[in-house]
């Protein structure tokens, strides 16, 4: 969801000016029946305007992988639950040419409470998987020239595969087109680096097209939001932030170009120097496994309330491991995030009518959504979104300089990516805007080259729903080039608690959050037990995104997969609680 990497908001909030700000403060809700606008077939287009000119159209035509599967099975369901009861039921620069990097250094394995200041001792492994990574589809340099509305407009399953599930042209066309049909379109990086000694720093680099519509017309635009976050654990002083936000193509220049692949943001603000911020492939194809990929970032950043700001430079060069994985159901990746209960949402107001899903979903289906999306034929419209993920990006090398006083550089770490697209119908946007909440963390297994999704998301309306998905080394590769999971969890079969004793209240904004948690996933027989403890690896990892903050960063997590003792790092994504009335304001929390 576009709330899902709200950190964004806190970059925006901070870096852009009073005029944008205001302009994003007045932008309605969403439209999902906005009209859609077909994609130029050139490369080096810009992202769309606000005449609703999408993202270049522009990707390789790779061929066919041997022996594919179709797509979007959603992994080994298989396997009884129980339910859970009770009523409730997520300025352009340049490409550079290729060099040899230096070999990685080995990723150190963490404690599951770390004293952040090196890297941690390594510890046992698992095993790595018995299979290997699927070879990458081969690709040409030629664009296919899909129109951007046969990627579709909004998040639904189907069995019927849009461009993005037909092939491996089709899929790489769709990380590389600007799709302002949806309301959120995002390509998001994130993980941990480990600088020369031996110091764990997180970061997360993103870039966010997301629609608006001017008050009072009928004139749809796109707003930008790249955002960059850089946190030197060590010191436990939290983040620092930065990034370029505006409209795009109007005020602020967006485009993704096709081969190679890159998307780039930039800024030229009065009497200042350019500011950049870049995603690109620099070796390989976009989402194909052993691609090369540099992001890059020259912006000012500062603390999350906007003080102490220092110019900053960025470059992560880091390479693909594994390929892309396909979280979602059918051709398409749909990606469920909430189920209905058929109770009317928003009944005070547009009293939207729904279905019940919980009901078969937990006690026909065991609690397995693939299963009753295959048998049912729901579409479940604007329920979640299309989502795909490299879990395992591997870094080669790094460097960061902010301001005079600091500056690292390293060869070590492990990036996460996400790519993401959304559309809010009525029901989504009521949901996404009241109290819609989440914890989630996105696990990094290099020894056995997997990643793993394990999350609740929960609202008052809906209840909650759980999601926890393997995938990696051991996949079946589908039609378009992505991989299927090979373990997915159903909603009995996921157990996440808080530790109590972990409560940490922000001393920035009064949230309290629990920084640790016991994640347990029952096993079945197409499915491993998992047990494992997820621990911040540093408290000071909080977001002060305005009107929500959040806390988004670095865990530790260890413990047993398939009964083989692993640990590792994680990216977590945890909502805290808001302050009582008269304890809401530091230091009086």
């Amino acid at each position: 969801m576009k709330s899902r990497r709200a950190w964004s908001l806190s970059v925006i909030g901070i870096f852009v000016t009073l005029s944008l700000a205001a302009c994003v403060a007045d932008a309605p809700k969403p439209d999902a029946n906005a009209t859609q606008a077909p994609g130029p077939t050139a490369s080096q287009t810009p992202r769309p305007t606000a005449t609703k000119s999408p993202r270049p159209t522009v990707t390789p035509s790779p061929t066919l992988s041997p022996t594919p599967v179709e797509p979007g099975n959603g992994g080994s369901n298989g396997g009884t639950s129980n339910p859970r009861g009770s009523s409730g039921s997520g300025g352009n620069v340049p490409n550079s040419t290729p060099t040899q990097a230096p070999a990685p250094a080995p990723n150190p394995a963490p404690n599951p409470n770390p004293a952040p200041t090196t890297a941690p001792s390594p510890s046992p492994s698992p095993t790595p998987a018995p299979n290997p990574i699927p070879a990458a589809c081969s690709s040409s340099n030629t664009a296919p020239g899909i129109p951007a509305a046969d990627f579709g407009s909004i998040a639904e399953y189907s069995t019927t595969p849009l461009a993005q599930g037909k092939d491996c042209t089709g899929f790489r066309a769709y990380l590389s087109t600007g799709l302002p049909q949806y309301d959120s379109q995002s390509y998001e990086f994130f993980g941990h680096l480990i600088d020369d000694d031996g110091n764990v720093n997180s970061i997360a680099m993103m870039s966010q097209g997301n629609k608006n519509e001017w008050p009072h017309t009928n004139t749809v635009y796109t707003f930008e939001e790249a955002g960059l976050i850089f946190n030197r654990l060590d010191q436990r002083e939290g983040p620092v932030v930065g990034g370029i936000g505006g409209i795009a193509d109007v005020t602020t220049p967006v485009s993704i170009d096709y081969q190679p692949w890159k998307i780039a943001v930039a800024d030229i603000p009065l009497g200042q120097p350019e500011q950049t911020m870049e995603m690109r492939v620099v070796s390989g194809t976009v989402g194909a496994v052993g691609a090369v990929y540099e992001i890059t970032a020259v912006v000012p950043t500062g603390t999350s309330i906007g003080v102490d700001t220092e110019p900053t430079t960025l470059h992560v060069r880091a390479k693909d491991t594994t390929g892309i994985i396909q979280w979602g159901y059918g051709p398409n990746g749909f990606f469920p995030l909430w189920m209905f209960d058929g109770d009317p949402i928003d009944p005070t107001d547009l009293d939207i009518a729904t279905r019940d899903q919980r009901g078969p979903i937990m006690d026909t289906y065991n609690g397995d959504i693939g299963a009753y999306l295959k048998a049912t034929g729901d579409p479940m419209t604007g329920q979640g979104s299309h989502y795909y993920s490299m879990p395992l990006v591997e870094v080669e090398e790094w460097s960061v300089q902010r301001g005079s006083s600091y500056i690292a550089r390293g060869t070590g770490g492990d990036l996460f990516f996400d790519n993401l697209t959304e559309t809010y119908n009525d029901s989504a946007a009521y949901i996404v805007q009241n109290g819609y909440h989440w914890t989630e963390f996105s696990v990094q297994l290099p020894d056995s080259k997997q990643g793993m999704l394990i999350a609740v998301t929960g609202q008052e309306d809906v209840g909650d729903l759980y999601y926890a998905m393997l995938g990696g080394a051991g996949s079946k590769q589908s039609k378009n080039g992505t991989l299927a999971p090979t373990s997915n969890w159903p909603q009995g079969a996921i157990h996440i608690t808080p530790k109590p004793s972990s409560t940490w209240t922000s001393p920035n904004t009064c949230y309290v959050y629990e920084l640790s948690y016991d994640v347990k996933l029952d096993a079945s027989s197409t499915r491993p037990a998992v047990d494992l403890v997820f621990t911040a690896v540093e408290k000071e990892q909080e977001i002060d995104a305005g009107d929500r903050p959040v806390y988004e960063g670095l865990f530790a997590y260890s413990g047993k997969l398939d009964g083989k003792s692993v640990n590792g790092y994680a990216w977590g994504e945890i909502q805290g609680t808001k302050p009582a009335a008269g304890h809401d304001t530091p230091p009086t929390c």
